[in-house]
């Protein structure tokens, strides 16, 4: 559960910032923004819980962005009545005390108290309410799966001994440790908003947010109570779509939206290891420094003399991008999705024809890797190298059985969880008023 609202570090240099950024038309609102089986969702519900994950994902919506993130955080919430529904049927809840042990934990993780954390995200515009309530309703979902389908899910010493029979005989295969956010598609007519939100995902991503604030708050899988973290997977282990496009991921890069098992997945690669008995190289082979390199460009444009707001927020895109990347290829997809933004190519260059301080960080960058971003008459900066890159490869090691045992009741949990979701959205009556 600690790692349900991540990053809240964040917090601390974004006080103040989450009203700001909304506009004050949404602020303190009067009015219902939907209607859940009856059960409305006032537009200042909306409007906190918009607040707070502006305050602890870091993302800066603007007027553009704004409405597609409130679309996002009213669905979550929606999501969260029919559970929260659900679970009073069924006569569970969460008590004090709970709520304040995951408050606790999350506070440990961050090196802050939950006193901290509450007067932070005061300053923020949001309520102490708004953040505890989100901690108590995440809690009962998770005690609702549990309760449904517990007996359901207990794993036994035959099913951990076929597992790790199974890892063994895939031990030739890659192992990839994964986070997901998972959002379900209810109804065929909902596909092109959903994905449309997916798509969000990702931008926001690559512009900053955490992936495990994103996945806290959204995911539909019970993974989310972990940040979207599902841990290790063997190659071919997941849906053949989301197998697909582990492929060609480095460690720290996002894949998505990809579209398989009935929603939208968007993953992120932590880490990987090669099948076993892989050869892993020493050390790279040396490049004559002298030689071509052959190199692109990312450009966010900036006007001249920008202010310090302007160009702090270019940077740290153009080092979001630089960090989710996977090289030149993935440079013409990027620029099409961030607006505003530049790519071009520039083919083969003598490192002698460039300046001093490009030569050098290009000689210190790794093929297949960009150089820091920088500042330029232009604007800000992203040049990446082309050449082949050298994979830094790990071998594959089995599991514990403890490990595997818990891998396994969460692989259960989720595919239980998100059955468990998609039928009270089928028997639900949901009315947004626009």
């Amino acid at each position: 559960m600690s790692n349900r609202i991540t990053s809240l570090l964040r917090v601390l240099s974004l006080a103040g910032v989450a009203l700001a950024a909304i506009p004050a038309a949404a602020q303190n609102s009067n009015g219902a923004a939907a209607f859940v089986n009856g059960v409305v969702i006032s537009n200042y519900d909306l409007d906190q819980r918009t607040a707070l994950f502006v305050a602890t994902s870091g993302v800066r919506p603007t007027a553009e962005t704004l409405p597609q993130i409130r679309a996002q955080v009213l669905r979550s919430l929606e999501d969260e009545l029919l559970e929260l529904q659900e679970a009073n049927k069924r006569k569970i809840n969460v008590t004090k005390a709970e709520v304040d042990k995951a408050l606790q934990n999350i506070a440990a993780d961050n090196k802050l108290t939950p006193d901290q954390i509450l007067n932070t995200i005061g300053q923020a515009g949001v309520s102490g309410t708004t953040f505890v309530q989100q901690l108590g309703a995440q809690i009962i979902w998770q005690k609702l799966v549990t309760a449904r389908y517990g007996t359901d899910i207990l794993i036994s010493d035959q099913q951990v001994d076929e597992a790790m029979t199974r890892l063994k005989q895939g031990a030739d295969k890659a192992q990839f440790l994964l986070s997901e956010i998972y959002i379900g598609v209810d109804k065929a007519e909902d596909d092109t908003s959903i994905r449309a939100s997916a798509e969000q995902f990702v931008q926001q991503i690559m512009q900053g947010a955490p992936f495990q604030t994103l996945a806290s708050q959204f995911s539909q899988s019970p993974s989310a109570a972990a940040g979207g973290d599902i841990g290790w997977v063997v190659q071919g282990q997941l849906a053949e779509e989301l197998d697909r496009a582990l492929s060609d991921l480095k460690p720290g890069q996002v894949a998505g939206p990809i579209h398989a098992e009935g929603g939208y997945y968007v993953l992120l690669l932590r880490d990987r290891l090669e099948p076993a008995g892989t050869k892993i190289a020493d050390a790279p082979v040396a490049i004559d420094p002298a030689a071509p390199l052959p190199l692109d460009r990312f450009l966010i444009p900036l006007p001249q003399n920008p202010d310090a707001m302007a160009r702090d927020r270019a940077i740290t895109l153009a080092t979001n991008v630089k960090n989710q990347i996977r090289g030149c290829a993935d440079l013409p997809g990027v620029a099409s999705q961030l607006q505003g933004t530049l790519y071009q190519r520039l083919g083969s260059m003598d490192p002698k024809d460039l300046s001093a301080e490009l030569r050098d960080a290009l000689a210190k960058t790794p093929p297949g890797e960009a150089v820091k971003p920088f500042l330029s008459p232009a604007g800000v900066e992203l040049i990446v190298r082309c050449d082949v890159v050298s994979p830094n490869l790990h071998a594959f090691q089995l599991p514990s059985r403890d490990q595997l045992q818990q891998q396994l009741f969460a692989q259960k949990m989720s595919l239980y969880a998100k059955s468990y979701l998609h039928e009270l959205k089928q028997n639900a009556i949901v009315y947004e008023t626009k």
